[in-house]
């Protein structure tokens, strides 16, 4: 079963090969976020009002409440999922994956020897068939195309019972919506492309908008065999904390 629910990313047309497309290569996407990896949590803490910190430990309870000891982050960037895995319980036995090494460099000096850190991509996970308790990845799902075989790779590694974790962007709706779309498409994509110096904001915007509306990207966890499937907005609806069971 396959599911078109994007709509094309809509980039100025001045970005890297690759950016004005729907699908963005991986080797587009790691040297994107190979140049932003210095100022990459800076930029999220700011842009986000530190908000962010408290999306990924709302994403990191809710994957850890079937009491998971094996916890694979995929798309672990500056690996803050990851260490706060460890932090949470230091028994659980984490890897964090991500294909930009620069990104990987700076969650190496962040956690030190408390979790290991591959370099990979979302689509060929380096891992036997039910391997891990969870598999988790927060604000890296829009960056792995084809997303429907990303998806496949995190079912395929799940042990039986084992659950999937995704915190993405979403839009919210009603007045606060409203408010938002006006930072959402004023405000941000200059200010991130200003401090970064690079139009990864640009690129950011143009992939929230074009990822599957909530009960859209429910169904693409359904067709991928994932069951008992939520959907928790925080924020008012400016993230989403998804989770299924295999």
């Amino acid at each position: 079963m396959q599911f078109t629910v994007c709509r094309s990313l809509r980039i100025r047309p001045f970005l890297p090969p690759g950016l004005e497309d729907m699908e963005p290569t991986e080797h587009v996407i790691a040297e994107m976020f190979d140049r932003i990896s210095g100022r990459y949590d800076l930029l999220n803490h700011v842009l986000s009002g530190y908000t962010d910190v408290r999306w990924r430990k709302k994403a990191i309870r809710q994957g850890l409440q079937r009491g998971a000891k094996n916890v694979l982050d995929v798309s672990t960037g500056t690996g803050d999922m990851a260490i706060g895995y460890k932090k949470h319980d230091s028994r659980i036995h984490v890897f964090g994956l991500d294909i930009s090494m620069e990104m990987l460099k700076i969650a190496k000096a962040k956690a030190g020897a408390g979790v290991d850190l591959v370099r990979g991509s979302g689509l060929s996970l380096p891992f036997k068939d039910a391997t891990f308790d969870l598999v988790s990845c927060a604000f890296g799902i829009r960056n792995i195309y084809p997303r429907k075989q990303g998806l496949h790779e995190f079912f395929r590694i799940l042990r039986p019972g084992g659950q999937v974790t995704i915190l993405e962007f979403s839009m919210p709706h009603g007045l606060f919506g409203r408010l938002y779309r006006l930072y959402f498409d004023r405000v941000l994509p200059q200010l991130g492309d200003l401090l970064s110096g690079t139009e990864a904001y640009t690129y950011f915007t143009a992939s929230v908008e074009a990822f599957p509306a909530q009960e859209d990207f429910i169904h693409l966890l359904a067709a991928e065999g994932f069951r008992d499937i939520e959907a928790i907005p925080l924020t008012h609806g400016i993230v989403t904390v998804y989770s299924g069971k295999k």
